[in-house]
């Protein structure tokens, strides 16, 4: 009885102790951000002093951090370990999800061992940003270096900006490095992170900020006072972030954005038969669904698109096909992607009261199925395949 007692104070002691190196790595972890945070800004600050950097090249730095950063929360959002909530499901929003066939699969992929799973239901939510960051972010540069604009003078970046652009993607890695580290992912959801507040600012920066600035300099504020402005802002909302982590996300989003997940009970006993889905009837399948969702909002534009660059490059009907043509097999090929992961590996397992639809990949139970459900289970006439009715 008393090695008993002593054996549970030794747990105990252990699991306080070791809650206590993961708060110690959590702090230390912040501090680097924090670290690597005012280094960045302080490479700013050098630039307008030393290099003599100017506010149009300090819109450019932000333009670029802001798209670094979604790059990073895409990322992030693929490893996040809780489900995202129903307000933010393709089923509850209005928005186009693209591949949205993966947002209802369970279970997470382990691509390595030095990462955690990569979860495929995020996937949706990863390229609906990146879609969004596509649209705005190059288009957008074009517009801060003067390429696409006439109100913006033309920007010939100094050899000293590689300075700044190595701050920006050093910071930007290592807290993608410390997000990681401290296991943010398994308190997160892929709809948690801050890319909406960093795409509404990819659009101020190339659409609305260039022109405020050239009023001021119109005015005739110097353009060292100007840029220390510009810098001076980021530094206040770096510090508010450290001081309330994540207060721009509460601003963005108006709902919860971790839901609940039901999980699968599995019933009691042993199974009485197990069926596979044919690799080839999951390829034909996801084939003709690309080739069809190909000509559905928003892909269509996509394709569209796509004929108008061919036809404008080759100068005929043929290259316009081609172009058209190539944004199709993309989509397929994205479909057929999907379909190895949904259709292929799923197996039905029949037990004497339900039938479970377990999917190998994931190593999860996709679905359960009642008894009472189910009409008919057996071989299709004239063929050694089963069907489920």
């Amino acid at each position: 009885m008393l090695e008993s007692t002593v054996l549970v104070k030794s747990t105990d002691f252990s699991a306080r102790d070791i809650k206590f190196s993961h708060n110690n790595m959590i702090k230390i972890e912040r501090r680097r951000d924090q670290f690597t945070a005012v280094l960045s800004n302080l490479v700013l600050f050098v630039g307008v002093f030393v290099f003599r950097w100017d506010p149009h090249l300090i819109l450019f730095f932000y333009w670029f951090e802001a798209g670094i950063v979604v790059i990073r929360e895409v990322i992030q959002s693929l490893f996040a370990e809780l489900p995202p909530s129903e307000e933010y499901c393709p089923s509850g929003s209005k928005a186009t999800f693209p591949l949205k066939e993966l947002a209802d699969v369970r279970g997470g992929l382990q691509l390595t061992r030095l990462l955690p799973p990569i979860y495929p239901r995020n996937v949706p939510y990863a390229l609906m940003t990146v879609i969004q960051l596509i649209a705005f972010w190059p288009f957008g540069g074009l517009v801060l270096t003067g390429i696409a604009t006439s109100f913006v003078e033309p920007l010939v970046l100094p050899s000293s900006a590689a300075l700044g652009i190595l701050a920006i993607v050093g910071h930007q890695l290592i807290q993608l490095v410390s997000w990681f580290r401290s296991s943010n992912y398994k308190t997160v959801a892929a709809t948690g992170g801050i890319s909406k507040t960093y795409l509404a600012l990819l659009f101020l920066l190339a659409f609305i900020a260039p022109v405020i600035i050239g009023a001021v300099q119109t005015v005739g504020v110097a353009q060292v006072g100007l840029s220390l402005i510009l810098i001076g802002s980021k530094v206040v909302y770096d510090i508010l972030e450290f001081r309330k982590p994540r207060f721009v996300q509460s601003t963005m989003f108006i709902d919860e954005t971790v839901g609940e997940e039901p999980t699968v009970k599995i019933p009691d006993g042993k199974t009485v038969a197990e069926f596979h889905t044919d690799w080839r009837a999951a390829l034909i399948v996801s084939l003709f669904r690309g080739i069809l969702f190909s000509f559905v909002m928003p892909t269509v534009l996509f394709v569209l698109v796509g004929g108008l660059i061919g036809g404008i490059v080759s100068g005929t009907l043929s290259g316009a096909i081609a172009g058209a043509a190539t944004i199709i097999a993309i989509r397929t090929f994205f479909q057929i992607f999907v379909g190895w992961i949904t259709i292929r590996p799923i197996v039905y397992r029949v037990y004497p009261d339900a039938v479970v639809v377990y999917n190998r990949l994931t190593g999860e139970a996709q679905e359960i199925i009642s008894r009472e459900e189910i009409e008919y289970v057996g071989p299709v006439p004239n063929s050694s395949r089963v069907r489920l009715w």
